[in-house]
């Protein structure tokens, strides 16, 4: 399944063609001060698979902790379902940064990809950036968020896309896309029963709380990103590839299964 936001579309120019495209896309940025969001929270892009995951997480945090949760298929088919990951510096007790991330994956039938992936950090006290930098760089990252709110003491944004292709629309209130306490186990009837409700509603949803006092410093943010736009689709896919990988295991079976025992 193609994952418009996970590589650039190809040129299909000539060489003068090429040129001449190149030009409208940068008169066109040049003239809206638009770019195409990033789809990733600290490098962990939508669409990964886990052991992507893993590594840029243990290039990130070398001494980080994780674990991943696998679901199984009755035939004996597994793949990452969840993983959580916590980092806290011990070795600096009085100045101490603390991190942790979830993620959820869909199942095999889609490739088993990246769809949702939350970050909470605190930062070292002697470290502490302010604010309005970290919102800046976010609006930088994602684009013209669809609603904000800024205060003396923090600052909370969101960007809902259509597409991935398209600028974030315009919200007038906020929308409960990304729930703290309901953060997907995986792509489940539950999950995909909520997407298949939500996709239009919450599209590609983003999220970020920052929080930090009246001296203009901030104390930790809260980051969550979820493409709800696909959900339903790769749920039918990967039932779909489950049915296969069962039936095809059942006509194995029971072509080799032993006899049935005396009654």
């Amino acid at each position: 399944m193609a994952r418009t936001h996970r590589k650039p579309l190809p040129f299909k120019y000539g060489c003068k063609g090429a040129l001449f495209g190149i030009y409208a896309v940068l008169g066109a940025v040049l003239a809206t001060g638009a770019h195409a969001a990033e789809f990733d929270i600290n490098g962990m892009q939508l669409g990964m698979n886990a052991d992507q995951v893993v590594a840029r997480y243990q290039e990130l945090r070398p001494e980080g902790q994780y674990s991943f949760s696998k679901w199984k298929l009755p035939e004996g088919s597994e793949w990452v379902a969840n993983g959580r990951t916590l980092y806290n510096d011990i070795a600096n007790p009085d100045d101490m940064e603390h991190e942790r991330m979830q993620f959820a994956f869909t199942d095999l039938g889609s490739g088993n990809e990246l769809f949702a992936v939350r970050r909470e950090l605190k930062f070292r006290p002697s470290q502490r950036p302010t604010t309005e930098s970290i919102y800046a760089a976010a609006v930088q990252k994602y684009g013209q968020p669809s609603i904000s709110d800024r205060n003396d003491t923090g600052a909370w944004a969101a960007w809902k896309f259509s597409a991935v292709d398209a600028p974030a629309e315009k919200l007038e209130s906020p929308l409960g896309c990304i729930g703290t306490s309901d953060f997907p186990v995986g792509l489940d009837d539950h999950t995909a029963g909520k997407a298949e409700k939500s996709a239009e509603f919450c599209g590609l949803y983003i999220e970020l709380t920052v929080r930090g006092d009246q001296t203009g410093l901030a104390n930790e943010i809260d980051m969550a990103m979820m493409n709800h736009l696909d959900l339903v689709r790769d749920f039918d896919a990967d039932n779909q590839d489950a049915r296969r990988r069962i039936d095809a295991a059942k006509a194995k079976n029971t072509g080799s299964a032993a006899p049935a025992p005396e009654l």
